[in-house]
């Protein structure tokens, strides 16, 4: 039993009063003669031991009706539990992310969560709310009762880990209790943490499930072109294995297309495609019919207008090279050039430019390839046999290119697959390649990265900030890499890599780099504008490049215009990632919190916990009833 108000217990002392008052209770008698006192002295004996028994109850019910009235103002109570008289801190953490939209029995979770959560916070009662894009620090619920009903969904899903983090930064007083609840559906946490605080925090798992997790969702797409035809393919897929047949729309901005069947056939994926040939989509639309979750029942994409590749190469040989036998026409714009016939100034125009086997360099050119390249252009070097390591000095910094000479045979062994020039070019990394070989070949300055090398592991073809770099020659008399089946990939790639072009949609929150050809002036900038909002992206310039990075904006999905004051450079779509559509149930057995399935079974366990049961009413009582009995006492024992 503890006290309130400990100090009132002083009191008890004053008990010795009525004690004293008893035992030295002083009264007169008065003499009265009487002729035959031997039956007064019986009747006076009999007398003065029944008052004596009365007097000691008196003072027994007295003492212990103000013994108890002492101990009625001293308020006494018992705790229910060790954390009950703890000065509590209550931190809540709202899942908002897209998995929330789930319908719970008439709501969505989050609209289930949000009103539960508002019933059982007292009016007065202070906490901490965070969700996964928002913030709200030792407030009320007056304090947030705007922004509270106002919580969305949003694309941020923090990790278990975060959520402890941020949860403890938000405690404010360490020798008070720590409480954090975490009001979840509990899917999708990669995490492969436990769910265990590294604090004394005081953990309260509330995991919401929904009615169904029937869900469908757009999960990518991608464009297949050939010379006569232009496609869209789409993935489609559901969390659990259907036979649910599904409707997909293509959409041009607001118009309807297209509509097809999606049928699973009682499987987890599905593949559709629409025919875009005879439509230019700059603002294009895949839909589905809604379902458990909105947010993955669109997806935008935008098909940049088709340019061609300007490529220029050049050689010393007077002779036509193999490279205008590699360049569709209806792609690339090739042009070549004998050196002592070249216009410099085509330099500028071209996306690539090829130095083929030339003799050297004058410093006209080779001021003209440092422009170049200052404003984003791809440069590929393919050396003669009278090349030597000081030949192209100049072009990469202030380090040659080359190093060393050997005249030599040399296979080449090596592919790095991982390159960008051969993505989606192999279906597995092959071994028994027929590899080409050289005669002749130059050490490439190691800072390369390397692309294919010889069997000493040296690089016959490297590259480093868009200089592509070869070891030999790649006439007939040096190498066989002309008749190699690389020869293609490797041209072709670099080339499309030389000017690439948008994708059809990027992921908000990925980093995604676009190079757009523009002249910025001073303090000028690229904006991103669509109907509700614009926003300034990620940018830097190089020379008459600007690489702008999508990775921080925009934060929203949909379609966006790419601008340079009221000119429209690139159409661009978003599209939020779909990482919330295949859902991972929490796993329980990670979990070292108290879990609970509601939000009032949590909140009433936490009440429960820290009641404290007060015995001042009882002290009250027993002191009114001992008064009471002292009265019924005087009144009626005799």
């Amino acid at each position: 039993m503890i006290f309130e108000k400990p100090d009132v217990l002083y009191f008890l002392f004053l008990l010795i009063i009525p004690i004293l008052v008893h035992l030295f209770q002083l009264r007169k008698f008065k003499t009265t003669k009487f002729s035959n006192v031997a039956l007064l002295e019986r009747i006076q004996l009999q007398s003065r031991k029944s008052s004596t028994i009365k007097k000691w109850l008196i003072l027994a019910t007295r003492l212990l009706g103000l013994i108890f009235l002492i101990l009625a103002f001293a308020k006494p109570f018992i705790p229910k539990s060790e954390t009950a008289l703890q000065m509590d801190e209550i931190v809540i953490y709202l899942d908002n992310s897209f998995s929330m939209e789930l319908p719970a029995k008439q709501l969505t979770l989050l609209e289930d969560s949000k009103q539960n959560l508002w019933e059982q916070l007292n009016q007065n009662e202070r906490f901490s709310l965070f969700t996964n894009d928002k913030v709200w620090k030792n407030v009320t619920k007056n304090d947030i009762k705007a922004d509270f009903f106002s919580i969305k969904f949003t694309p941020v899903h923090l990790s278990f880990e975060n959520i402890l983090l941020k949860a403890e930064s938000m405690f404010e007083d360490r020798m008070s209790g720590h409480n954090l609840f975490l009001i979840t559906d509990g899917l999708n946490f990669e995490d492969k943490v436990r769910l265990k605080s590294k604090n004394a925090t005081d953990l309260n798992l509330i995991l919401k499930s929904p009615s169904t997790l029937e869900n469908f969702s757009i999960a990518s797409a991608q464009l297949e072109t050939t010379n006569t035809s232009k496609k869209i393919q789409a993935e489609i897929r559901s969390y659990n294995a259907s036979n649910k047949d599904v409707t997909v729309s293509l959409m041009d901005n607001d118009e309807l297309v297209a509509k097809t069947k999606a049928n699973f056939e009682e499987a987890t994926s599905t593949v559709i495609k629409f025919d875009l040939s005879n439509r230019d989509f700059k603002k294009g639309i895949l839909e589905i019919e809604p379902d458990g979750m909105s947010y993955d029942n669109k997806l935008f994409f935008s098909l940049s207008e088709e340019k061609k590749i300007n490529i220029v190469a050049i050689n010393s040989n007077g002779q036509k090279s193999f490279l205008a036998s590699l360049y569709d026409i209806n792609k690339f714009n090739f042009q070549e050039f004998q050196l002592t016939e070249f216009d410099y100034s085509k330099i500028s125009d071209a996306d690539l430019f090829i130095l083929n086997e030339i003799d050297d360099i004058n410093p006209i050119l080779l001021s003209r390839i440092k422009e170049f390249r200052e404003n984003g252009g791809t440069l590929v070097i393919i050396p003669n046999k009278n090349t030597t390591p000081v030949t192209f000095k100049g072009l990469f910094n202030t380090s040659n290119i080359y190093k060393s000479k050997t005249s030599e045979q040399r296979e080449i062994t090596s592919i790095n697959f991982d390159h960008l020039l051969f993505k989606n070019v192999f279906s597995e990394q092959i071994q028994n390649f027929d590899y080409p070989s050289t005669q002749m070949f130059l050490e490439i300055n190691p800072s390369f990265s390397p692309i294919l090398q010889y069997s000493n592991g040296q690089s016959f073809l490297a590259e480093k900030d868009r200089i592509y770099s070869f070891s030999s020659a790649l006439n007939t008399d040096l190498s066989n890499f002309t008749n190699s089946p690389l020869v293609v990939p490797v041209f072709y790639n670099i080339a499309l890599e030389s000017n690439v072009r948008p994708e059809l949609y990027s992921i908000i929150g990925q980093e995604n780099k676009i190079d757009i050809k523009t002249n910025l002036k001073k303090d000028e900038i690229l904006k991103l504008v669509n109907k509700s909002q614009q926003v300034i992206p990620q940018q830097t310039k190089l020379g008459n490049i600007v690489q702008i990075n999508t990775q921080y904006q925009p934060k929203s999905r949909g379609h966006y215009q790419l601008k340079q004051k009221d000119s429209v450079l690139l159409n661009l779509s978003f599209n939020y990632d779909r990482f919330e559509s295949d859902f991972n149930p929490l796993d329980l057995s990670t979990v070292e919190a108290k879990t609970f399935s509601s939000i009032p079974e949590a909140f009433n366990s936490f009440t429960e916990e820290r009641k404290i049961l007060e015995l001042w009413i009882w002290m009250l009582i027993f002191a009114i009833g001992f008064f009471l009995t002292e009265l019924l006492i005087l009144r009626f024992l005799k």
